[in-house]
C-alpha cells in the first residue's frame, strides 16, 4: 500500500489580515504615455533614493550623460524596437496590474537595492518580474555586443564554449538592518536554453511571480544579474536590465504565525496530486529554476491536478490567499 503524506507548509506569511505593505511603482505618476522617470528632474546628479510606496529604492543619475543605473519608473509600451534607445520598455508592453512598472539597470559599480522605509524586517511575499524589450530582443536575435541565445558563437562569431546552452539569471539577496546580505537568496531565470529538449528553451515574455518567502524576515533586497554570455572578457554582454512590479510584504498576527498545513498528497506523486485548501487561493507550481509551471485560482476544498506530463523532479507549491503557504513536492 502506498503511503500518503500530508505536507506542513514551510512558511506562513499573512498578506491581508495583519499589516501588509506593497510597492506598485505608481509614484511618481507619469502624466504622459510612453514616458519614463529615472531621476532626470534631480537638482544634482549622483546617488539618490527613490520612494516607491513603502520602499526606498536606490538610483544613480548622471546629468552629463542623461543616464541612470538602479531603479526607474516607466509606462513605455514598445515591444518591437531593439537596442539601448528602448531601455525602459517591458516586453509585456505594460505593467502587471497597471500601465506603470519599475525597470532596474543593474551595474556592478552602483547599488540596485531596495529597503523597507522603516527600520524593521518584514517578510517579503514576492513580486512580479519580466524581461525588458531591450534584453529580450538581444537574447532572441543577438546584436553587435551580445550573442543570440542558443548559438555556439559570440556576437563576433567566435566559438564561446557554451554549446548554445545559454541562460540569463536574476538573483535576489535578502538584506539585514545593517544593509548586508543575510546569506539567503532566490534565483529566477529570465531565460534558460539548457534543456535537453530545445523546445523547452525559453526567454520570459510575461509577468512571472517570484516567491521570496524563503528569505525570511529581511529589511531589504539586492538584485544581481548574470549571464552565460561573457565572451570578450569585459563581463556580461546581455543587457543588464529587468522589469518588476507589485512587490508585497508584511507581518503575520500572533494567531496566524502558527504553522498552518497545506495538504498536498501523495508525496512523492506520480500522475495525480490532491491539494486540500483551507481558504480560497491562487495555486502556483514552480520548478527548481523558479519557472512557473502551473497557476490556478482555486476555492476552499480539494483540488485535483493531473500532472502526468510533468517531468520528474522537485517542485515548490504555493497557495496565495489571505495567507501564503509553501511546500516542497517530489514528482517521481
Amino acid at each position: 500500500m502506498k503511503k500518503t503524506l500530508l505536507i506542513a507548509a514551510m512558511a506562513s506569511v499573512t498578506m491581508a489580515n495583519a499589516q501588509s505593505i506593497e510597492g506598485t511603482f505608481e509614484n511618481p505618476a507619469l502624466v504622459s504615455a510612453d514616458t519614463s522617470w529615472f531621476g532626470q528632474d534631480q537638482v544634482t546628479d549622483g546617488d539618490t533614493i527613490y520612494y516607491n510606496d513603502n520602499f526606498n529604492m536606490e538610483l544613480s543619475y548622471n546629468a552629463d550623460w542623461g543616464s541612470f543605473s538602479g531603479w526607474s519608473v516607466s509606462n513605455t509600451s514598445d515591444v518591437t524596437t531593439p537596442g539601448w534607445t528602448n531601455q525602459f520598455s517591458a516586453i509585456t508592453g505594460e505593467g502587471h496590474s497597471s500601465d506603470q512598472y519599475g525597470v532596474c539597470y543593474v551595474t556592478p559599480w552602483n547599488n540596485n537595492r531596495l529597503f523597507y522605509e522603516e527600520e524593521e524586517t518584514p517578510t517579503f511575499g514576492g513580486m512580479y518580474v519580466t524581461n525588458t524589450t531591450y534584453a529580450y530582443l538581444s537574447m532572441l536575435n543577438g546584436d553587435s555586443f551580445a550573442k543570440k541565445f542558443g548559438e555556439d558563437t559570440s556576437a563576433t562569431g567566435v566559438i564561446d564554449g557554451t554549446n548554445g546552452e545559454d541562460w540569463f539569471l536574476l538573483t535576489i539577496y535578502g538584506l539585514g538592518l545593517d544593509s548586508l546580505p543575510t546569506g539567503d537568496s532566490v534565483n529566477f531565470y529570465l531565460a534558460d536554453y539548457r534543456f535537453e529538449n530545445d523546445g523547452d528553451d525559453y526567454i520570459v515574455d510575461s509577468w512571472e511571480y517570484v516567491d521570496l518567502t524563503s528569505l525570511g524576515s529581511v529589511h531589504g533586497l539586492d538584485f544581481v544579474l548574470t549571464s552565460s554570455d561573457t565572451a570578450g572578457g569585459f563581463g556580461m554582454n546581455t543587457p543588464a536590465y529587468f522589469a518588476m512590479d507589485d512587490i508585497n510584504a508584511g507581518w503575520a498576527s500572533i494567531e496566524e504565525e502558527e504553522m498552518v498545513q497545506l495538504s498536498a498528497f501523495p508525496n512523492p506523486f506520480n500522475d495525480q496530486l490532491n491539494i486540500q485548501l483551507a481558504e480560497d487561493a491562487t495555486l502556483l507550481l514552480f520548478d527548481l529554476n523558479g519557472r512557473l509551471i502551473k497557476e490556478e485560482k482555486a476555492f476552499k476544498g480539494t483540488v485535483v491536478w493531473d500532472l502526468a506530463d510533468l517531468e520528474s523532479g522537485i517542485y515548490t507549491l504555493i497557495s496565495n490567499g489571505k495567507t501564503v503557504h509553501q511546500s516542497k513536492l517530489i514528482k517521481q
